[in-house]
């Protein structure tokens, strides 16, 4: 069986198209983080988390979204905040709206601000 999309089959692959800067030096993509600095990382075991009332009375879809932080915070340290709260609350990126801080033994204290 053969599929084939869109043309007739007779054309050459799309070249890789390596990104470039204006002096067609590769774009250095670490200064667009900067403003990111790293963060303290949770210790990522859920089952040793205390989950506070407000989290729990959200619901389980706001459960989920704490416990996607918990689990994945290095990667969402690089996640903007898109509702403001960088001003009003000082949030650095997106964990900041659920995590307020970590603790040395890497236990977690939560923001209130995203389920409410």
């Amino acid at each position: 069986m053969t599929l084939q999309g869109c043309g007739d089959g007779q054309s050459e692959p799309a070249a890789a198209v390596e990104e470039s800067g204006p002096a067609g030096n590769a774009v250095d993509y670490a200064s667009r983080f900067a403003d990111f600095a790293p963060a303290d990382e949770p210790n990522g075991v859920l089952s040793r988390v205390d989950w506070p009332d407000f989290v729990l009375r959200a619901g389980s879809d706001v459960k989920r979204l704490y416990e996607f932080q918990v689990l994945n915070g290095s990667l969402m340290r690089y996640m903007p905040c898109f509702c403001g709260c960088k001003d009003e609350a000082g949030h650095r990126n997106n964990r900041d709206c659920y995590i307020k801080s970590v603790n040395a033994d890497g236990s977690v204290v939560f923001d209130a601000m995203a389920p409410t």
